[in-house]
């Protein structure tokens, strides 16, 4: 047995949240080539189903919940529905996240301010 077999994850079933881009496709890709099925929410179904068919060509399962995870009520509705369809999840990534670049944080409404905690903290929080 190598030392790489100790950390494989056949049979096991991960949700990445924001997985079908960036760092969460990669790590996506990396779970799934380590032997476990992937859950991806994203907020872009071309996205989402893209980065799914590359996780099914490495022999694995994946499904796609297109939600906006930021949004409380609907990071919740995505949740319930995850645990309802595929039960006990075994791995959670709480990758989604994101900044605002166009409004200098001395400058950003109360309003803008909420959805970015939201997004950063709120959702980190609500699927745990």
């Amino acid at each position: 047995m190598s030392i790489f077999d100790r950390f494989r994850l056949n049979g096991k079933r991960a949700v990445i949240t924001g997985g079908s881009r960036g760092l969460g496709r990669e790590m996506a890709l990396a779970v799934a080539d380590a032997g476990a099925d992937i859950i991806l929410t994203g907020r872009t179904a071309d996205s989402l189903n893209a980065t799914a068919e590359d996780i099914r060509q490495l022999g694995r399962q994946a499904w796609t919940i297109q939600a906006d995870i930021g949004v409380p009520e609907e990071c919740e509705r995505t949740c319930e529905h995850i645990v309802a369809e595929h039960g006990p999840i075994d791995i959670l990534i709480n990758n989604v996240g994101g900044r605002r670049e166009d409004i200098p944080t001395e400058d950003m409404p109360l309003e803008k301010w909420h959805e970015l905690i939201d997004l950063n903290l709120t959702s980190t929080f609500l699927c745990t």
